[in-house]
C-alpha cells in the first residue's frame, strides 16, 4: 500500500510538472534555411481562387528566419496548439517589414491588407454568439474550407489607424486587429515584442479568454493587389 501511494504521489508531482511547462512552439531558428518552413508549421489557403503567399526558411542576419513574399496573395503559416492563456500569458515575438503596403487601410474592408500578422486562435463556447456571428462563421468556412475558432486576436502592422489600437474586422466581429505598428514606423528594422494574452483579449473582447488553440502568421496583400516582403523570427510563449 505503502509503494502504491509513492507512485501515485509520484505520478501526480510529474503530471504537474509537466502542466506547468510552457507549450512547445517550434522555433524557425532551429530549422534549415532554403526549404520549407518545419512540418508542424502548416500551410493555410484563404480561398482557392487566391493566390497564396510564398513562406521559405533563410537567413537573415544571421538567423533562419521565415520569408514571407506576396504578390496579390493571401495565405496562411500556423501551428496547432493548446494551452490556458491564464498559465501562459507572455507571447514573444519579432518581426521585419521589409517592403510595406502604403495603399492598404486597416479599417476598410477593400484595403485590409497587411504586411505581418501573428494570429492567436481561442476557443469558447460558439452557441452563445448571436445569429450575425454564426452565419458569418459559415459563410468563411465555406468560402476557405476551414472553420472559424471562437475568437482571433491578430497582432498586426496596421495601416492608417492609431498605434495600439483595436480594429474589428469587417469580414466576422469574432477577429479583433490590435495595431502593434503602424504605416512606415520602423520598416527595415527588426522590431521585438512581449504581449499580454489575457489582458489584450479582454480589451478587445470584453471577456475572459479560453485555450488557445493555434497560432498563426499572414502575410498578405489580395486586397490591394500590392507586393509585400517581411520575416518572421521565433515565437514563444511563457509565464
Amino acid at each position: 500500500m505503502k509503494i502504491l501511494s509513492i507512485a501515485l504521489l509520484c505520478a501526480v508531482v510529474g503530471a504537474t510538472a509537466s502542466a506547468q511547462q510552457p507549450p512547445d512552439i517550434p522555433r524557425f531558428s532551429a530549422a534549415k534555411s532554403g526549404v520549407a518552413p518545419p512540418p508542424e508549421w502548416k500551410p493555410v489557403s484563404l480561398a482557392s481562387f487566391k493566390n497564396n503567399t510564398d513562406y521559405m526558411m533563410v537567413v537573415e542576419d544571421g538567423a533562419v528566419v521565415v520569408r514571407a513574399t506576396a504578390h496579390n496573395a493571401a495565405s496562411l503559416l500556423g501551428v496547432q496548439t493548446d494551452f490556458d492563456p491564464h498559465h501562459f500569458p507572455l507571447l514573444s515575438w519579432r518581426w521585419k517589414v521589409v517592403q510595406g503596403i502604403p495603399a492598404a487601410n486597416t479599417a476598410e474592408q477593400a484595403k485590409e491588407d497587411a504586411p505581418v500578422r501573428l494570429m492567436v486562435a481561442f476557443a469558447g463556447d460558439t452557441s452563445k454568439l448571436a445569429f450575425k456571428e454564426r452565419f458569418a462563421a459559415s459563410a468563411a468556412q465555406t468560402i476557405s474550407g476551414q472553420p472559424l475558432p471562437y475568437a482571433t486576436l491578430m497582432y498586426i502592422w496596421g495601416s492608417k489607424v492609431a498605434p495600439d489600437s483595436i480594429t474589428v474586422s469587417s469580414r466576422s466581429p469574432r477577429i479583433r486587429m490590435l495595431a502593434v505598428a503602424v504605416d512606415d514606423q520602423g520598416i527595415g528594422k527588426w522590431q521585438t515584442y512581449k504581449r499580454n494574452l489575457v489582458e489584450d483579449f479582454k480589451r478587445a473582447f470584453g471577456e475572459e479568454p479560453g485555450n488557445v488553440t493555434s497560432i498563426e502568421i499572414m502575410t498578405d496583400t489580395d486586397n490591394t493587389g500590392a507586393d509585400a516582403q517581411a520575416y518572421y523570427g521565433d515565437i514563444s510563449v511563457g509565464k
